[in-house]
């Protein structure tokens, strides 16, 4: 009978290690699947929820569905879902779907309330998923080793170049930021990997959107974070950067230049042919600008629904709904309404960032930053790994409100929460 209970007794205890380890293990697994896969995102959003369930906290519900971070995107939802009962657009079931991460902050705010720790894990996992991806783009493009989609010249791994891009300037922007805030053999390992990963985003991946995240994120942090002088000091490499980016042929200045000239082709092309010279990727963009308006104009205020304003080249056999743009397509589908509540929704994000503590502040508008003007070149909101990056770093800003502001969380307040890591010997 002793041994009965004594295996019990174990068996009880490997149960609640297990219970304690899956938080952390889900936030791990969050961070590798972003930049990696599909699949492992919707995996891991359901260990999320499963995390939560199990420890469920009905006061931190309540205090948090108040939260303008998790009540507005609930609010642009529904009135999507809801725009369903009067429009009978062609994509709008899909377009629904796709958006229904906006309900995802609610649960995972509630996740990462489970222990500050979690936020580390989220980023170690992010981090090391983005290392791995970027030795493996290495290796492509050196040595032509069959990974991912195998192309020397545009060697992505997982996913498209644009994910890839966008994804590997937020990784350098911590691998920068970490730079100085280490000493010894681990600044240098931390600058390795960021001039590592500048060289990846800048010369050898297609698309320009990593270009704007990496200078835009990087700018505003060590606008907020660095001394005078360390801010010359990177505007002066950063000046050299730009001469070797102009001076010396490279692809980044080429993609560069292909922007420029397609956007001046399609500014030349009368009414006729403009949708035949456009069918380029800024040159669309600027046609999706003009055709955006005119949807616009005949419903401003409510808009044309979910999936309402597809873009056509009957000629070419070209259609979609996708503007390319996320204030655009807010306000085709929800007119000004719904872009008021969008644009609503970044205010709150901007200005709880900025309630927190000047380290964790300067991080989170560097990101968000980076991220709105990356909105002017494309839908990341709906796309699927940016678009689930957005909600979760929401998700954890939300947290990182309740920690401060409300009661429910005092027993977390001896927590070491170390998103912004502290060095020894700095305060």
């Amino acid at each position: 009978m002793t041994a009965s209970v004594c295996c019990s007794a174990r068996e009880g205890s490997a149960i609640r290690q297990c219970k304690e380890m899956l938080p952390s293990i889900t936030a791990f697994l969050l961070g590798i699947a972003l930049p990696s896969s599909t699949f492992l995102i919707q995996l891991s959003l359901v260990l999320v929820l499963l995390c939560v369930l199990l420890r469920w906290d009905g006061n931190a519900v309540k205090v948090l569905i108040l939260n303008p971070l998790v009540w507005l995107p609930m609010a642009i939802f529904s009135l999507l879902a809801l725009s369903l009962l009067w429009q009978q657009n062609l994509y709008g079931l899909e377009m629904v779907a796709k958006y229904r991460k906006l309900l995802y902050v609610l649960p995972l705010a509630l996740f990462f309330l489970l222990s500050p720790r979690l936020i580390n894990d989220f980023i170690k996992g992010f981090l090391l998923a983005n290392a791995v991806i970027l030795v493996m783009s290495l290796l492509i493009a050196v040595f032509h080793l069959p990974f991912g989609s195998y192309d020397p010249l545009n060697p992505t791994v997982f996913k498209l170049h644009i994910t890839q891009n966008f994804f590997m300037a937020l990784a350098a922007l911590f691998w920068f930021k970490n730079i100085f805030l280490y000493q010894g053999i681990k600044r240098w390992a931390y600058a390795f990997l960021f001039v590592v990963a500048l060289y990846n985003v800048l010369f050898m991946l297609l698309g320009r959107t990593g270009y704007v995240a990496l200078i835009v994120a990087i700018a505003v942090w060590a606008k907020l974070s660095l001394s005078f002088r360390q801010q010359l000091m990177v505007a002066t490499c950063a000046a050299f950067l730009a001469c070797i980016f102009v001076m010396v042929p490279n692809r980044g200045h080429d993609r560069l230049q292909l922007g420029m000239q397609e956007i001046e082709e399609c500014s030349a092309a009368d009414v006729e042919e403009m949708k035949l010279s456009c069918h380029s990727s800024m040159g669309l963009r600027k046609a999706f600008l003009l055709q955006s308006w005119q949807f616009i104009k005949q419903a401003p205020l409510f808009g044309h629904g979910a999936g309402g304003g597809v873009y056509t080249i009957p000629k070419m056999g070209y259609k979609v709904n996708n503007p390319h743009n996320e204030y655009l397509l807010q306000t085709v589908q929800l007119g000004l309404i719904g872009l008021m509540l969008f644009l609503g929704w970044m205010l709150s994000i901007f200005r709880a960032a900025w309630q927190q503590s000047s380290a964790i502040k300067n991080l989170f508008i560097a990101l968000f930053s980076s991220y709105m003007i990356c909105n002017l070149f494309n839908s990341f909101l709906l796309d699927s790994s940016e678009g689930n990056f957005f909600i979760i770093v929401t998700a954890i800003l939300a947290s990182y409100s309740m920690y401060s502001k409300t009661a429910v969380f005092e027993k977390m307040s001896n927590e070491k929460c170390d998103l912004i890591p502290t060095p020894p010997g700095r305060a």
